[in-house]
């Protein structure tokens, strides 16, 4: 969540973090992956993400084009806005991760929406939230499929 000493700026620095976060999550799991159709599934999501990362690179640009882009350390953001990471092993543990991963970014995506004062920065986030829920949603369908057909 959102503490209220958090600018619009630093929020925008810890939303390209997880972008850049996830994209990586999505990568390594697709790499683990043997089901060729679920490989796909999770370079779409990479690729989703890195297109996150562009919208939210313009939105800097476009609201604070003065100030330098500054991302925080990806541990910093784990900690700060998604919790600790216990390096799971199995695909299904991983999933459940990435789950919980895109709950929060929708709810830090919220939260934004709220602190932001400009009305594009609003939508941006707004849309931001709305597409980390179909990921949640993506990645929950899919750990329901591998925990009811595990091969």
């Amino acid at each position: 969540m959102i503490t209220p000493e958090l600018t619009a700026l630093e929020a925008l620095g810890i939303a390209i973090r997880s972008e850049i976060d996830a994209q990586e999550l999505y990568k390594e799991l697709a790499d683990k992956c043997k089901n060729e159709f679920f490989k796909d599934k999770l370079l779409n999501l990479h690729k989703e993400e890195k297109k996150h990362q562009a919208i939210l690179e313009n939105l800097h640009q476009q609201l604070f084009s003065e100030i330098e882009l500054k991302i925080p350390p990806t541990e910093t953001i784990k900690k700060k806005i998604f919790g600790d990471f216990q390096n799971p092993e199995s695909i299904s543990d991983i999933l459940r991760y990435a789950i919980n991963l895109e709950r929060k970014s929708r709810e830090f995506y919220l939260d934004c929406a709220e602190l932001v004062q400009d009305l594009s920065g609003k939508r941006m986030f707004r849309f931001l939230a709305d597409m980390e829920f179909n990921h949640q949603m993506i990645l929950t369908n899919e750990l329901e499929m591998i925990e009811k057909y595990p091969s």
